[in-house]
């Protein structure tokens, strides 16, 4: 008769650490989820900058190639160029930025 409440006790701590065993394996899930999210959000920010830059840095390839080309209309185009992607980054920083706030409360 001893061994029914001796083996009673071991199966409801089992029960017990199985319970606290999947809680801790949802919480790694729920952290990895978050913390994927980040990285996918922190990458395509920085994809979207890099092709931004791409797109409007090309046009400097094109105009080297072409003679008919003053440099007065190639330094405008590298300014104007250079702000908008100045701008374009500023404008992912800052909703990169609110995102993780977002997240971490």
């Amino acid at each position: 008769m001893s061994q029914k409440p001796n083996r009673e006790e071991l199966e409801a701590q089992a029960q017990t650490f199985q319970n606290e065993l999947n809680q801790s394996i949802e919480d790694l899930k729920e952290t990895a989820k978050v913390r994927g999210t980040q990285i996918l959000v922190a990458g395509a920010v920085v994809a979207g900058g890099y092709l931004l830059y791409s797109l409007l840095s090309g046009s400097d390839k094109k105009e080297k190639n072409e003679k008919s080309e003053s440099k007065e209309g190639s330094a405008i185009g590298s300014v104007l160029t250079s702000y908008a992607i100045a701008i374009a980054l500023s404008l992912a920083k800052d909703k990169l930025m609110e995102y993780l706030d977002k997240v971490e409360s």
